[in-house]
């Protein structure tokens, strides 16, 4: 257990893990102050602080921590994360004095790519090309950002590209946990279909191009509801009474459907020119990007607490209620009367944040950094 602030501090940087998953709650908890209190120019800002301080601390603190397993890094991490760490501040700063903070999160992109990139070469680990295409592809719409025009929907689809990759390994221990607890003797085996994930990503980085190339609507609709069935198709495998059952595998199951139906919703909403488009991706902003990166906090943030056996915090199974509550304010309540378009979900998304990060700052410190017990 830890004792200090000091040594608190000190175990965060070396478990980026853990200094990083705080950082975008503390991110989260921000932006939805300036949302609730119309602080400047809101619209704005909520935009940079959501898309690009909150999910770029979340996918590194997750890389840093999974590429070195993958590679077998046994270095110390605790450089990336002052660097990683430093780039974030200077992002925030510079946009509250006015400047373009981008510059500094398409660098943290850039070394990020290039990181994972070196370890996993030098691990001579080949199997994730895919993942090095995505930071790079990232990094380039974050350059073309500062340089000519900002792509926020070009980088959701990304980000949602690398959810799914992510979530593929994920599923796969969420699965095994699931059936273990069930069936103890380890006599079944869940295997998730790669070809549905391989083909939801490569969908997912093509709207993402259809976006930055500006091609029309029919276009991006047309791959956008294909995102939508193709994702949609997934869930299928989780149909089995021990993972609907389960609670993690379950909350797994709901966040892979509700995305799927938000982005066919899309697609048809570009197909038929219904105008919603705006609303659908706020959307898929809070109930896939953030759902999936809350539950991936905790997640990872147990099994990486001693954690063998999974079992949510009571937090974490409110946090995607809350969640929901949020979205269905937004995509539907708010064509009824306008508090529940930006005030209600910025209220349960903080709220949900602020659970976060006052249970899991105790989680940490109460319990040392583990590996991963797989």
């Amino acid at each position: 257990m830890i004792s200090s602030l000091k040594e608190l501090i000190y175990d965060f940087f070396i478990h980026p893990m853990r200094l990083f998953f705080i950082m975008s709650g503390l991110f989260a908890i921000f932006g939805t102050i300036i949302l609730i209190f119309n602080i400047g120019d809101f619209i704005s800002f909520h935009k940079f602080i959501f898309i690009e301080l909150f999910v770029s601390s979340a996918f590194v603190g997750f890389l840093l921590t999974a590429v070195s397993d993958w590679a077998d890094y046994k270095g110390s991490l605790l450089p990336y994360s002052v660097i990683g760490f430093i780039l974030l501040i200077l992002a925030l700063s510079t946009q509250i004095l006015g400047f373009n903070g981008s510059i500094f999160i398409a660098f943290l992109w850039s070394f990020i790519a290039i990181t994972t990139l070196i370890w996993l070469i030098k691990a001579k680990n080949y199997d994730n090309f895919s993942l090095i295409f995505l930071l790079c592809f990232i990094a380039f719409i974050e350059f073309y950002g500062v340089i000519y025009e900002p792509k926020p929907y070009a980088l959701i689809h990304c980000f949602m590209g690398g959810i799914i990759l992510i979530g593929f390994r994920i599923s796969t221990v969420l699965a095994r946990l699931a059936l273990d607890r069930k069936f103890k003797d380890n006599s079944y085996i869940f295997i998730p279909n790669p070809i549905l994930k391989n083909i939801s990503y490569i969908s997912l980085l093509a709207l993402a191009l259809c976006d930055i190339l500006r091609l029309d609507n029919t276009t991006s609709g047309f791959i956008c509801a294909g995102a939508g069935l193709i994702i949609l198709s997934q869930i299928s495998q989780w149909h089995h009474r021990v993972f609907l059952s389960t609670h993690y595998t379950f909350i797994y199951y709901i966040l892979l459907f509700g995305s799927g139906l938000i982005y066919l919703a899309l697609g048809v909403d570009l197909l038929f020119g219904l105008n919603f488009t705006s609303t659908i991706l706020h959307g898929i902003t809070i109930w896939s990007t953030i759902g999936f990166i809350f539950f991936v906090f905790n997640v990872s943030s147990l099994r990486h607490s001693g954690q063998a056996t999974l079992n949510l915090p009571i937090c974490g199974k409110i946090g995607i209620i809350l969640l929901a509550i949020a979205t269905i304010s937004k995509l539907f309540l708010a064509q009824i009367w306008d508090i529940f378009y930006i005030t209600i979900p910025a209220i349960l998304v903080g709220l949900l944040f602020l659970i976060f990060v006052g249970r899991y700052t105790i989680i940490y410190k109460n319990n040392p950094f583990t590996d991963d017990p797989e």
